[in-house]
């Protein structure tokens, strides 16, 4: 028997990368042609997290819930768990996410933010010609609020624009699926798997910096 020291951590992939990246193709065609909408429903989650309205900023933030709770049933449950015994806890976490970001949109309107309508821009445009760029096929492009990563991307400009303490508790999953995801893509000897990590951590510290908070002072939740 092998020493523990001697494995590494493809040794623990429990799938092939071409099975993994299979997935996503088919899940894109069960959807389709749902992806154009959602692509454009980013866009304008952005347009109001930058200049909408109070109503519009906290439709655009239960939007961005909604992102995190559409993978979990779209690709973690019935795509991912075929081939990843953990996907239906990862499936139960992403709708917690959902849930914690349902509620602080709806009691802590985010006040505008261009920083975080360019995040979820760059979640929602750039994330999906990244597979592209990469060698894989436009049928296998991870699109926002379907494929899990660019939505748990695009789901930090709603922590960025929120108090410290009151988006605390909706940290700890982002991150955490981020590192994970990091080293199943790096696993898989994947150049982008560097990608999720650093998006983590770029949010982490835009919000120490300070320059995640909205230019002006945090507005009142309006009545519903």
């Amino acid at each position: 028997m092998s020493e523990w020291w001697t494995y590494r951590l493809s040794d623990f992939l429990l799938f092939a990368p071409r099975t993994y990246w299979r997935q996503f193709e088919l899940m894109n065609q069960q959807w389709w042609p749902l992806q154009p909408l959602l692509l454009a429903a980013g866009g304008l989650i952005a347009l109001a997290l930058w200049r909408g309205s109070v109503r519009a900023r906290r439709l655009a933030g239960l939007g961005l819930a909604l992102a995190w709770a559409l993978p979990a049933w779209a690709f973690l449950w019935q795509r991912y768990a075929g081939i990843h015994w953990l996907a239906p806890w990862f499936a139960a976490a992403f709708v917690l996410q959902a849930l914690l970001l349902a509620a602080l949109a709806w009691r802590a309107v985010p006040a505008p933010s261009r920083l975080a309508a360019l995040w979820v821009l760059g979640a929602v445009l750039l994330y999906p010609g990244l597979g592209r760029l990469a060698g894989r096929p436009w049928a296998q492009a991870e699109v926002f609020a379907l494929a899990p990563d660019p939505s748990a991307i695009a789901g930090f400009a709603l922590l960025l624009g929120q108090r410290t303490w009151r988006a605390l508790p909706a940290w700890p999953i982002p991150l955490a699926w981020c590192a994970l995801s990091g080293a199943t893509l790096w696993t898989m000897e994947e150049a982008l798997a560097v990608v999720p990590p650093l998006a983590a951590l770029a949010a982490l510290a835009t919000l120490s910096s300070g320059r995640g908070r909205a230019r002006s002072a945090p507005c009142p939740a309006a009545p519903p």
